[in-house]
């Protein structure tokens, strides 16, 4: 899973998908949200370069993968078609938004705002949102991809290690409550303390970031151990490792 919100924009042509999109990225942008997008492009042959140019030439030489690079734009051009989780994981990793619209790709298991009538088939009915823009109210269907990022943003404030010790099933549903006012993100019993180490009587620097994934995998590992309760762990935990080198 990406730590970006991730929600489709479906139906047929000339339903309005590109007007809508626009429109929430304007006032996404505007409520200082971050927006990156994917517009699918279900045509056979359609090429986003230009035959003969140089970095045609290039990915025709051989290149898997040719940038194409301007002081005002920088264009990835991949000489393969690609799955959309796969596009979504390195957009995911290149700019870390808060939210990517994808227009297309009606097929996708991703959550979905539909226009028009087009048959959509999901396992689950919340991921279905359907949307009339000349009926249905714009600010509604607003909260709803708001809510959706800040659940999300909620979410990647969790270990993401769906133990079910806060009594929801999921990391996702802990960050539902979050969101709803029930919980806080210090209500997860995973969550990671302050870490230190030191090796040969040095104490070895460490990130945030380090102490955070270290001291959740230690405290994951121990309350997993037979004669330890995880609701009574609320003291510090010491490892200590000794390396014989003999």
């Amino acid at each position: 899973m990406t730590n970006a919100a991730v929600i489709g924009v479906v139906g047929y042509h000339n339903t309005g998908k590109t007007t809508l999109i626009c429109k929430l990225i304007e006032r996404l942008t505007e409520e200082g949200y971050s927006v990156s997008t994917i517009k699918n492009i279900p045509k056979e042959g359609f090429s986003m370069d230009t035959e003969g140019s140089d970095t045609w030439r290039h990915g025709r030489s051989g290149a898997g993968l040719v940038v194409a690079s301007t002081p005002e734009e920088t264009s990835f051009l991949v000489g393969d078609g690609m799955p959309l989780d796969e596009i979504v994981r390195i957009m995911d990793c290149m700019m870390s938004s808060d939210l990517i619209l994808v227009e297309g790709h009606k097929t996708e298991p991703i959550p979905k705002i539909v226009l028009g009538e087009i048959p959509i088939e999901s396992e689950s009915e919340s991921d279905v949102r359907r949307y009339d823009p000349a009926t249905d109210d714009f600010e509604e269907l607003f909260g709803y991809v708001t809510r959706t990022i800040e659940i999300m943003r909620a979410y990647n404030r969790l270990p993401k290690m769906d133990c079910g010790k806060c009594g929801y099933d999921d990391c996702m549903g802990m960050a539902e409550a979050i969101f709803r006012g029930e919980k806080t993100v210090s209500d997860c019993l995973m969550q990671g303390g302050f870490v230190s180490a030191t090796v040969s009587g040095v104490e070895i620097p460490m990130g945030r970031f380090v102490q955070d994934i270290v001291s959740k995998t230690i405290f994951g590992m121990v309350s997993s151990l037979k004669g330890v309760d995880y609701t009574e762990i609320d003291a510090d935990i010491v490892i200590e490792i000794k390396h014989d080198r003999r």
